[in-house]
C-alpha cells in the first residue's frame, strides 16, 4: 500500500497544509489504495511534507507526486485535456501555489499567530511553546520579505489575494470543476488552497474575499466532500 506522509489533522482539515490537501485530492482521484500518516517534516527528504512512499521509494513535492502517479503508477489525472487546457492549468497552478499561497501564509502566521500557535505546537510544553513559535514566525517573515509579498502593507497583500481568487472565480464560472464536469489535477491544487482558506475558523480578509464568490464556496464544498478533505 502507498503511504502519504502529511501534517496531522488540524483546523478542521485532514491536514492544515494546502499542499497536503492537494496530495490527498490527487491520491483520491487516482483510485489507488493508499493511507495517510502524520509525519515529522524534519525527517522528510527535503524537510517538507507531503511525501508519497511507495516501498523504499520516497517522492516529495506534489508536482513530483503527480508525475509519479502518471509515469510509474499509470494514473494520469489530466488525461483528455488538450495542450491549451494544460497550459491554462499550469498558469493557474503557479498563481495558486506561488502567489496566493503566500497570502494564506501571511494571514495565518503573521496576523493570526496567537490563534494557531496552540493548534500547531500544542504538544510542546507551554514554557517553550511561545519561544519556538516566535522563532518560526521570524523565519516566515524573512521568507515573505524575500518572496516580495512581505514588503507590502496588509491591505495590499490581501488585495493581491482577492485578485487571485477573482481570477479563479471568473474562469470557473458555473462549471462543477475547473474544466467542466470532471475533476483534474488543477482542481486538487485550487481546492486544497480554497479549503485551507475557507474551512478553518479564522476570519481573515482573504477568507472574506473567497466567501464573496459563491461559486468558489460551492466548488470547495463539492471537492472537499467528494475527496474527503475535512477532518
Amino acid at each position: 500500500m502507498l503511504d502519504l506522509l502529511i501534517f496531522a489533522p488540524a483546523l478542521g482539515l485532514k491536514s492544515p497544509s494546502p499542499f497536503a490537501l492537494k496530495a490527498i485530492g490527487l491520491m483520491e482521484m487516482s483510485g489507488l489504495e493508499y493511507q495517510t500518516k502524520p509525519a515529522d517534516p524534519r525527517k522528510a527528504p527535503k524537510q517538507k511534507l507531503p511525501v508519497l512512499v511507495d516501498g523504499t521509494t520516497q517522492i516529495p513535492d506534489t508536482t513530483h507526486i503527480q508525475a509519479y502517479l502518471k509515469d510509474t503508477l499509470k494514473a494520469d489525472l489530466d488525461e483528455g485535456l488538450d495542450t491549451e487546457q494544460l497550459a491554462i492549468a499550469e498558469a493557474f497552478r503557479r498563481m495558486n501555489e506561488e502567489h496566493l499561497y503566500w497570502v494564506l501564509v501571511y494571514g495565518r502566521w503573521i496576523e493570526n499567530g496567537d490563534s494557531i500557535r496552540d493548534v500547531f505546537f500544542g504538544m510542546i510544553p507551554a514554557i517553550m511553546r511561545k519561544f519556538i513559535f516566535n522563532r518560526i514566525v521570524r523565519k516566515i517573515s524573512v521568507s515573505l520579505h524575500g518572496q516580495g509579498l512581505g514588503r507590502h502593507s496588509p491591505e495590499q497583500i490581501y488585495a493581491f489575494g482577492a485578485a487571485d481568487l477573482k481570477a479563479v472565480s471568473d474562469y470557473l464560472g458555473d462549471k462543477d470543476f475547473f474544466f467542466g464536469d470532471r475533476p483534474t489535477s488543477i482542481d486538487a491544487s485550487l481546492c486544497g488552497m480554497l479549503a485551507s482558506i475557507l474551512i478553518p475558523d479564522l476570519d481573515t480578509p482573504l477568507k472574506q474575499a473567497a466567501m464573496a464568490h459563491k461559486n468558489l464556496v460551492d466548488y470547495c464544498d463539492r471537492f472537499a466532500a467528494r475527496y474527503k478533505l475535512r477532518a
